[in-house]
Parts: C-alpha cells; sequence; structure tokens
C-alpha cells in the first residue's frame, strides 16, 4: 500500500501546478483571515473563532479541485488505464488516491489553522480569544472539515470522471447555493444538512440559532456525505473497464 501511495505522490508532485498550489494555499489562508480580521475587528457581536478559521473556508477550496484533478486528470489524459494495469486491485488503487491527497490536506491543514487563528486574534486584540481545549478541539475539527471534504469531492469526481462536469456541480453549492438554501426560511431544515454547512459548525464559536446541529453532529453529517461518496466512486471505479 505504501508503494501506491508512493506512486500517488509522486504523480501529484510531477506536476508544477501541484507544487505552486501547496504553497499558494497557505498564501490564502493567510491572507484571507487577516483581511476579514482587520475589517472586522470593531464590529460588534463578532465571533473571534469564525474570523480565525475564515480563511482555511477559501483555501479548502482550492484543496478541493486539487482533489478533483488527481482524479479526473487520469481520465483525460489517458493514464489511467496504464495505473489500473500497475495496480490491478481496483480497491488498492483507489484508497491509495484518497488517502494521498487527503493525507496531504491532512498536514497542510494541521499547519494553516492554528497559524490563521493565531494570526487574527493578533489582529483583534483585546476582542480576540484565548487558547483553551475548546480552541484546540476547533482546530482539530478545521483540519477533519476540510479533509472530508476533499475526500467526499474526490469521490464524486471518480463518478463524474470530468473535472468540468465537478467543478461545475460543487463549485457553486460552496460558494453560494448552500448559504443561500439555509438563509431561506423553507429550505433551511434541509439546508443545514449538505456537507459544507453542516461541516463548518466547527469553525464557529456562536452556532446559528435555529439550527439543529452542532460542532460534532456537523462533522458527523459531513462524515456521512464523504462516505457514500467515496464508496459511490469506488462501485462507480469497479464496474468500469477503465
Amino acid at each position: 500500500m505504501s508503494n501506491v501511495m508512493r506512486s500517488e505522490w509522486i504523480k501529484l508532485i510531477s506536476l508544477r501546478s501541484y507544487l505552486w498550489s501547496l504553497p499558494f494555499y497557505f498564501v490564502v489562508c493567510l491572507a484571507v483571515s487577516s483581511l476579514m480580521g482587520y475589517t472586522s475587528r470593531r464590529a460588534d457581536n463578532l465571533d473571534p473563532t469564525a474570523l480565525g478559521f475564515s480563511g482555511l473556508q477559501s483555501g479548502m477550496l482550492l484543496m478541493v479541485v486539487l482533489g478533483i484533478m488527481a482524479v479526473t486528470s487520469e481520465y483525460s489524459s489517458g493514464t489511467i488505464q496504464a495505473s489500473l494495469l500497475a495496480v490491478p486491485r481496483r480497491i488498492k488503487f483507489y484508497a491509495a488516491k484518497l488517502g494521498t491527497l487527503m493525507l496531504v490536506t491532512v498536514v497542510l491543514s494541521a499547519v494553516a489553522a492554528p497559524a490563521s487563528f493565531f494570526l487574527v486574534q493578533g489582529i483583534l486584540g483585546d476582542s480576540g480569544i484565548s487558547v483553551d481545549a475548546t480552541v484546540f478541539a476547533r482546530m482539530a475539527g478545521a483540519v477533519a472539515y476540510t479533509t472530508l471534504l476533499v475526500g467526499f469531492s474526490m469521490g464524486i469526481a471518480m463518478v463524474l470522471r470530468s473535472s468540468t462536469m465537478t467543478l461545475s456541480l460543487l463549485m457553486p453549492m460552496f460558494l453560494m447555493l448552500s448559504t443561500i438554501l439555509t438563509n431561506i426560511p423553507a429550505t433551511h431544515k434541509v439546508a443545514q444538512f449538505l456537507p459544507d454547512m453542516a461541516g463548518s459548525l466547527v469553525l464557529r464559536q456562536d452556532l446559528p440559532p435555529d439550527t439543529s446541529l452542532n460542532a460534532v453532529t456537523g462533522l458527523a453529517v459531513l462524515a456521512a456525505w464523504a462516505g457514500m461518496a467515496a464508496t459511490a466512486g469506488y462501485i462507480a471505479l469497479a464496474r468500469r473497464d477503465a
């Protein structure tokens, strides 16, 4: 298994776009967090925790795109056939691909989450919050949130096998559709269970008063979505010739 994951890692770093995207992830996380913290430092009823992790949601989109491209690029280039010949056991190939990207996401977000949080608290000054066990739990939850969304997106990409179709489906949902549906009273009760909205509760200290989820159950909902998408992705891979 380690050899297969090593080969997946080599595929990633052999593309210059991936190498440039990894440090750019930190730039996006820190820049957006700094901007949000600076512009909101004098606002009333601010949520220091949500501001501290605000950049992660923007950086998360970049990691989602990288995960999708890691799956779909093999189909667009035709190298999927060579990959399956090299690793005939498709469950092993699929687990290595998901595992490699998700492990990269864990490492990157584990650095970006505390860096963004402490940077924003420094900007907020007296309006910031001190670090305690709850904050560390939120940091761990932020890492899980980003990683699970990447796994969810990769599963969808394996089903669709097209970067255009996958991005056209997921980006509008992550960027605006989920937020719009959550703010509509008629659809709120259902929209709060969408993967990105449910998981994002772990990034907030003050939860919406009308939500039936909390940080833990929200992550559980996201994990369920990720599990279903990953399972669907494997079924699609197993049933196709390539």
